[in-house]
């Protein structure tokens, strides 16, 4: 068994007996153009990354995700090895549930307790990433809210990637000492609607909208407005200047938070969203979010 399968199998409780150890064939990932072909052919929206990285560089690159083929030709065309990755969102319809495994932090343990406690996720679109962790595709069935992107809401070393987000996917590889081995299918079938357990868990709760739980109606649109705001500088933030620009958001944020004029969820889904266009690394996000919230939360009881 390949050490992608096993962690597969880690994370898939009683139900990982239904997985061998082979790589499902049904996409042809041998050649990035080939598979690429491949995923929009399914819907899927694809945009291309330098070879080695995870991060696609063109500006927009959630607008420009494509399912045109013949844009997807001219892109790998031009540029062989560049790596794919799969905008995730309503319009690809999918979400992936991603199983990290390394830094110390066991996904596949966390994903296993839940999976104990609530029932094994189905059999569906899997891929082992480079650093032994897992993807679990699924699709938007049931998903009647706005799922954005979350690092650690469901436990340690379980992310999601929703709207905003995006996944490297095979034959794709990572210039990165953690990555030892190339993005691979593991399970080739149609991506599964996520159980209703998972679903309830991402659900967000205690909101008014999507956007924004206002306990003051008086305060709601010049807190949306806000909270907006922040996140388009988020977005437009030069490099060298993004995790202040971060930072500064949500700590200006935090102050609404602390006075139950916006949920501390919306303010943590609209930055990670806005966040991760820019390219910081996914822990990163998550720490300057958090602490910046925490620290607005403080001083919610003072002027501005």
């Amino acid at each position: 068994m390949s050490e992608n399968t096993e962690a597969v199998a880690h994370g898939q409780g009683n139900g990982s007996a239904r997985i061998n150890d082979r790589a499902a064939a049904s996409i042809n990932t041998s050649m990035p153009l080939t598979a690429a072909i491949a995923y929009v052919q399914r819907g899927w929206r694809a945009i291309p990354a330098p070879y080695g990285s995870k991060r696609p560089t063109m500006k927009r690159w959630p607008d420009l995700a494509t399912t045109d083929t013949a844009i997807v030709v001219k892109w790998w065309t031009a540029n062989p090895s560049a790596n794919i990755c799969i905008a995730t969102g309503r319009a690809s319809g999918i979400f992936v549930l991603d199983v990290d495994e390394k830094d110390g932090v066991g996904g596949g343990a966390t994903l296993a307790a839940l999976e104990r406690e609530h029932g094994d996720l189905p059999l569906t679109y899997t891929v082992g990433t480079g650093s032994e962790g897992v993807h679990h595709y699924f699709t938007y069935e049931s998903i009647d809210f706005h799922l954005g992107n979350s690092a650690g809401k469901l436990g340690p070393g379980l992310d999601t990637r929703g709207e905003g987000g995006q996944v490297v996917a095979p034959p794709s590889r990572v210039d990165d000492p953690a990555h030892a081995m190339p993005y691979v299918v593991l399970v080739d079938v149609a991506p599964a609607p996520a159980p209703a357990w998972l679903v309830d868990k991402l659900r967000p709760v205690g909101r008014v909208d999507p956007a924004v739980s206002v306990t003051r109606p008086q305060s709601s649109g010049y807190a949306a407005a806000a909270l907006r705001g922040e996140a388009d500088k988020v977005r437009a933030a030069a490099d060298g200047t993004r995790r202040h620009t971060l930072n500064n958001a949500a700590l200006k944020l935090g102050k609404y938070v602390g006075r139950g004029e916006l949920a501390a969820s919306a303010v943590i889904d609209e930055l990670y969203d806005a966040a991760q266009v820019t390219g910081l690394p996914d822990g990163e996000i998550d720490r300057t979010i958090r602490e910046g919230l925490r620290d607005g939360i403080a001083k919610s009881g003072r002027v501005a």
